[in-house]
């Protein structure tokens, strides 16, 4: 505990001296930079992060390969995508102690965009994978240049559970692609599928609840290092002398001396450009390429605020979110220009992280350049890893990613109440159909029908709970009538926007109004778009064919300002704007007057 909170305040102080530089406007010098960006450096802070970096290193290399797998590429496009996005993010992102690297995020993407062509083989097309991620690295630049992370608001709490759910879906389903034949596509049998089984169940055993054991050991070495060990031990110690086998690293993608180092995509050999950038293609691959990028821009970027959010959390610092997006843009450009997969922040180690007390950028980093190091000089070590060990810890992340309770939420919305108080408290979580229907949805359309993906099951999920939130305020639409002499007023109360003009324009009276009426809006009431305001308009029409006069009163300056600017159409509308003085209140004495000084 000491550790977390020393570190928290070290990165705090590294916080207020960033913080100072920026509001000096770059005037302190480099040492004094320095000097500020070291204050609070303790060794147990060092020696925590690094310790962790070391930890989650390990735990992202299992986690990578088998995104590759997924993704439909060799493993070498993950992991150099891994400690490139991974190093780029943790020094230059806006969310201290983020983990960032290759994810099942990216890789769902991508394997709708790449046919499998049998595990750790490239699929057909991935030629255009690397122009789409230097796209949704250049998009996401965008996205923080103009402040659009911002919307990541607009994700309710719904499409953020069906994401989590048909992301552990996508990734599970992945997993049964090593226990086929890549050949024939059917299943594999006999000893060689039970030993497989064996190394994949113990792995999930190993990786589930070796923590929970009450040993310090098994809190210090990830699970998924030990689960790899087993694996290797069980493969090379009993299957193999005992005349099986099972595939590992080596048999389906072996990394070798050429996969060390990464190169520019386009000086490859084993990529034929020719055949997709010929005059003939170059049409539909520049479509591919715009469309991959968009998608793994905005998947990358939800995932990456979700996870920004979820460390704020645990960190209790403020988050910048437009500079995540920002060196997450970078990140990728630079990985899709080497030949990498790209990628953003992993939620599942982040958490991790932030668990053990991590709160900086010295872990995250430490684990990149950990990635980096194994890739590049031990690399024939990672050959020896069955692949069925794999499948097995992604299996846990899946059970760990997908949303539990959103099944008794399911549940518990087409059941009636005494059913549900039977049940008992598991089943007291009923919440409005509509918002389960979304997460049913976006679920689903993150799998099934072909086609789809994840990216456009969360755009489905926006538009379902943008309508659904639409129409339940269209419905807070009220109205009341009354005279007041000899003038008609109608007081309104409730948003004025698309789902509620119709209704406004019908509950005006013009035939039968007295000469003068006034619609007084409340203090809920305010103009939202251009049916709000094309609503005023064919009221104030509608009343001066009569040779009546109708005005709009109590605007809040917002409606006003919109009015202002629609010079054109509402010219000859009659309004007045809210008055906002705040009335004096009785027995509260005023706030004394400013003592004007002079020197």
């Amino acid at each position: 505990m000491t550790g977390a909170l020393g570190s928290a305040a070290a990165d705090s102080r590294d916080a207020e001296a960033q913080k100072t530089v920026d509001t000096k406007g770059g005037l302190m010098s480099p040492k004094e930079i320095l000097a500020a960006r070291t204050e609070g450096l303790t060794m147990e802070y060092v020696t925590r992060e690094v310790l962790l970096g070391v930890t989650i290193c390990f735990a992202q290399i299992p986690e990578s390969v088998a995104f590759a797998f997924m993704a439909n590429v060799k493993p070498p496009i993950a992991l150099h995508a891994a400690w490139m996005v991974g190093l780029i993010c943790s020094v230059f992102g806006g969310r201290p102690g983020m983990v960032n690297g290759a994810t099942g995020a990216f890789a769902a993407i991508i394997g709708t965009f790449i046919p499998n062509a049998g595990t750790g083989n490239n699929g057909p097309g991935v030629e255009l994978l690397f122009p789409s991620v230097i796209v949704a690295g250049v998009l996401m630049l965008l996205v923080s240049v103009t402040n659009l992370s911002k919307f990541i608001t607009l994700l309710p709490a719904p499409v953020m559970i069906g994401f989590c759910n048909g992301l552990a879906i996508v990734i599970g389903l992945a997993q049964i692609h090593p226990f086929k034949n890549a050949e024939t596509h059917e299943w594999k049998s006999g000893a060689e599928l039970a030993w497989m089984l064996l190394i994949c169940f113990s792995s999930m055993g190993l990786m589930e609840f070796l923590p929970k054991l009450p040993l310090r050991a098994f809190k210090v070495i990830p699970s998924s290092l030990m689960a790899i060990v087993s694996a290797v031990i069980i493969e090379f110690a009993i299957v193999r002398p005992a005349g099986f086998k099972t595939a590992v690293i080596g048999d389906v993608s072996e990394f070798t001396l050429e996969t060390a180092v990464p190169w520019p995509f386009f000086t490859v050999d084993e990529y034929n450009f020719s055949e997709y950038f010929s005059s003939a293609n170059l049409g539909p691959s520049l479509q591919t390429i715009l469309v991959q990028g968009i998608l793994l821009c905005c998947v990358g970027s939800i995932e990456s605020l979700m996870t920004s959010e979820v460390v704020e959390s645990f960190a209790k610092t403020p988050s910048d979110g437009n500079r995540t997006v920002l060196a997450m843009g970078f990140g990728n450009m630079l990985s899709g220009f080497f030949g990498g997969m790209g990628g953003n922040a992993m939620i599942g180690l982040s958490t991790v992280n932030c668990l053990n007390g991590g709160r900086g950028r010295l872990g995250p980093s430490v684990t990149a350049i950990g990635i980096m190091a194994c890739v590049m000089g031990a690399y024939p070590l990672l050959n020896f890893i069955p692949v069925a060990a794999l499948a097995g810890i992604m299996l846990v992340v899946v059970l760990h990613t997908f949303k539990w309770f959103s099944v008794s939420m399911l549940v518990a919305s087409v059941l009636p109440g005494s059913i549900r108080e039977k049940l008992g408290p598991r089943f007291q979580r009923k919440v409005p159909r509509v918002e389960v229907l979304v997460i049913f949805v976006v679920t689903l359309l993150s799998n099934w029908p072909k086609g789809t993906n994840i990216a456009y099951a969360v755009g489905v999920g926006v538009a379902m709970c943008a309508i659904n939130y639409a129409w339940k305020s269209g419905k807070t639409f009220e109205y009341k009538e009354s005279m007041e002499g000899d003038i008609k007023v109608y007081d309104i109360r409730g948003p004025l926007f698309f789902a509620a003009s119709n209704r406004f324009v019908k509950v005006m009276n013009p035939d039968n109004d007295p000469d003068k009426v006034e619609v007084r809006f409340s203090s809920s009431t305010s103009i939202m778009d251009y049916s709000a305001m094309e609503a005023l308009h064919k009221i104030h029409v509608a009343y001066e064919s009569k040779g009546k006069t109708v005005v709009f009163k109590s605007l809040c300056p917002m409606s006003v300002t919109m009015l202002e600017k629609a010079k054109k159409l509402c010219a000859t509308i009659q309004y007045t704007e809210r008055d906002l003085t705040a009335p004096d209140v009785q027995g509260i004495a005023p706030l004394p007057e400013e003592v004007e000084h002079h020197d």
